[in-house]
């Protein structure tokens, strides 16, 4: 049980889904509606939103839906309180209006109520203060750091239609607790797009791309994972220390044809434990010993794989009729 003046993970997710409250569906949710929303918002990783939202379900607070996100040009999960979710919240509130609790401003903390840090910030803005709360203490005046975007290795964006199913697999995969998804696709079947495009969609994340080649190195990819990991963590030190950053991605784009002391790097960071989701694309024809996962780790949930077909026909003739369009 919390200590007094604290709350668990789930009655600030209760708290925060709250602030977004309507008698009315609207027509597109927040981000903050969504399970990487909610992680951004409530100050947790990632990997710790599953199991609140569904103990929220279960206990009829919370509900799943599919609809629309703002900034997204497709249906997402995301998650809304309930009636009973609802008046919960308000409870959980009044408690909190009338409990101390340690709030920090500056470098100065201050005991307060919730009331008292409801007049300063306002309803919704002492909602989202508190429901940030961090071992037991509420930062009324905490920013957020700017998620590190590492794309210098991405290619331009391209013109990309369908895909939905696929994009709701890598979807399942950041919310699962695999730590791998490779796609594998044939070369000139959108893997790399597929990539890009969900790549662009994980607005709260830290995201590194890393394009290979026969040339790549093992120096070259712990050069760049060491950069970025110093980005996000300046206490970061080490190549390794990327592979476990709370609520980031790592792309690594065109697993083929590689050296043998790089596909041996990677059958030793997919044997590392860490919470930095990883993202794979790689060519389908690949030969079985440069594989870097084994079918124990796709048995055991640590590796989940995906092979990309051709695009439906209504997809195909809608990237075919843009194209001709751009060429004129």
């Amino acid at each position: 049980m919390p200590e007094p003046g604290q709350l668990s993970v789930n009655d600030r997710v209760l708290l925060h889904l709250s602030r977004f409250a309507s008698d009315i569906p609207p027509e597109t949710h927040p981000q903050e509606a969504t399970q990487v929303g909610i992680a951004a918002a409530v100050g947790i990783s990632r990997t710790h939103v599953p199991r609140a939202v569904r103990n929220l379900i279960k206990d009829g607070l919370a509900e799943e839906h599919q609809g629309r996100v703002e900034g997204h040009e497709r249906r997402m999960s995301v998650y809304v309180v309930t009636p009973e979710g609802l008046r919960r919240a308000e409870q959980l509130w009044r408690e909190m209006a009338e409990t101390s609790c340690a709030v920090l401003t500056g470098d100065k903390t201050v005991e307060m109520s919730g009331k008292q840090i409801e007049e300063n910030l306002g309803k919704k803005g002492a909602l989202a203060a508190v429901s940030r709360m961090k071992d037991g203490i509420v930062r009324v005046d905490d920013p957020r750091r700017a998620p590190v975007r590492a794309l210098q290795g991405a290619p331009a964006k391209e013109l990309f239609f369908g895909r939905e199913e696929e994009l709701r697999f890598l979807d399942r995969f950041m919310d699962s607790n695999a730590r791998f998804a490779v796609l594998l696709a044939s070369k000139g079947f959108g893997a790399t797009a597929l990539a890009r495009r969900f790549a662009d969609e994980q607005e709260e994340a830290d995201l590194l791309w890393v394009a290979l080649s026969p040339r790549t190195t093992v120096e070259d990819i712990e050069k760049e994972l060491k950069a970025f990991a110093a980005t996000v963590d300046p206490k970061a030190t080490k190549a390794s220390d990327a592979l476990d950053l709370p609520d980031a991605l790592i792309v690594f784009d065109d697993y083929f044809s590689l050296g043998e002391e790089v596909v041996e790097f990677f059958g030793s960071i997919v044997e590392t434990p860490g919470s930095t989701k990883v993202l794979v694309t790689a060519r389908e024809e690949m030969p079985a010993y440069d594989w870097f996962y084994q079918k124990r780790h796709v048995d055991a949930g640590a590796v989940q794989v995906l092979r990309i077909k051709g695009l439906d026909e209504k997809s195909a003739m809608r990237l075919l009729g843009n194209v001709s369009r751009a060429v004129l």
